[in-house]
């Protein structure tokens, strides 16, 4: 009797410690699982908030005297959009919820700077880069200021003009591509991409206008009495070899209208001379040969600048001021932004 009622105590014990096992892991698991699905449901609000922040960058860009978006269900979930006016900027701030009706479980806010404005110096520079500018070898020259948002490398200075760090430039300050667009059309200065070439979309010729002017200035110390020719570039823009004379006010955004996240680069490698100035939301790459590459007006980059071989970029008032003169209109873009929230909460 004595060993059988050992041996059940012994079993009982097991027993025991084996359900307190089990019901340790049982709620290890279970609180795991409320985590994930928080973690999971906190995810999804933040990609609600995203829609919420992509939402009014739309809206604003249609009416920039906007001050609120419709709150909207998208799923389970939904989000909430305020706008405050701070100065010129926009200030929005997007809420995601899951649910979006009744008791929220989870939540997230993020908060964007928005602006629509051109900066007082874009038109005065030789190069002007949301990003780097990287000048390579000893046989450039750059005629002119340089601004730039991130980093200056060269080994030797060959700047004629002031050079200037300033991150606020970054990101580039956008056009209004569409007015661009149109008004690139009626000049018949649109180039698409057709196989893997840039054709002019009026005339199907893959030559670029020869001069920077479309209407000659009436005084040519006067760069407002003129107007330039705007090429509008819905691709790359890579030019290889001898590439003559070209001119104009070169747009290269490629099919931004409707993709505003795209960025094309810009890429000229070889000899010749570019009598206007070059906008690109992507690289800008200038590489000459033996004949050098000049650049007569001047360079815009979104991202990176980099002079390698014998190249030249001056800059030209005239241009410019023809350029300012047009009033291009600017577009409404995310200058900052900032997620408010704590993504990883272990409680709620």
């Amino acid at each position: 009797m004595n060993n059988r009622g050992a041996a059940l105590i012994i079993a009982f014990a097991v027993i025991l410690v084996l359900a307190i096992l089990g019901s340790a892991i049982l709620s290890r698991s279970i609180s795991e699982n409320n985590i994930a699905k928080r973690y999971q449901e906190s995810t999804q609000a933040f990609w609600l908030a995203e829609s919420g922040i992509n939402r009014a960058l739309y809206e604003l860009r249609n009416n920039y005297d906007l001050n609120s978006v419709s709150a909207t269900a998208l799923g389970q979930g939904g989000y909430q959009v305020s706008i405050a006016q701070s100065g010129q900027n926009r200030i929005v701030t997007a809420t995601g919820y899951i649910p979006f009706t009744g008791q929220a479980r989870a939540s997230r806010i993020i908060e964007a700077t928005m602006s629509k404005t051109i900066p007082p110096d874009f038109y005065e520079n030789a190069i002007y880069s949301g990003g780097d500018i990287d000048l390579n070898g000893n046989a450039y020259q750059v005629n002119g200021k340089v601004r730039y948002a991130d980093e200056l490398d060269y080994q030797h200075d060959y700047i004629t003009g002031t050079e200037t760090q300033d991150p606020s430039i970054s990101p580039l300050a956008r056009f209004d591509f569409t007015q661009m667009r149109a008004l690139s059309v009626a000049q018949q200065n649109l180039y698409v991409v057709s196989g893997n070439k840039l054709i002019n979309q009026a005339t199907g010729s893959e030559a670029f206008p020869s001069s920077f002017w479309f209407s000659p200035p009436t005084d040519i110390n006067d760069g407002t009495t003129g107007t330039p020719n705007i090429v509008y570039i819905e691709g790359d823009l890579a030019l290889n070899g001898n590439i003559g004379t070209i001119g104009g006010f070169f747009v290269v955004v490629g099919n931004v209208i409707t993709d505003p996240n795209a960025t094309e680069d810009a890429s000229i490698n070889g000899n010749g001379q570019v009598e206007g100035a070059i906008y690109t939301r992507g690289d800008f790459d200038i590489n000459g040969g033996a004949g050098n590459l000049n650049i007569n007006g001047g360079v815009w980059a979104g991202d990176e600048a980099e002079m390698n071989g014998n190249t030249n970029i001056t800059y030209n008032k005239v241009y410019m001021d023809s350029i300012k003169f047009l009033n291009l209109d600017a577009s409404v873009q995310i200058s900052a932004w900032r997620d408010t929230q704590n993504p990883y909460p272990l409680t709620q």
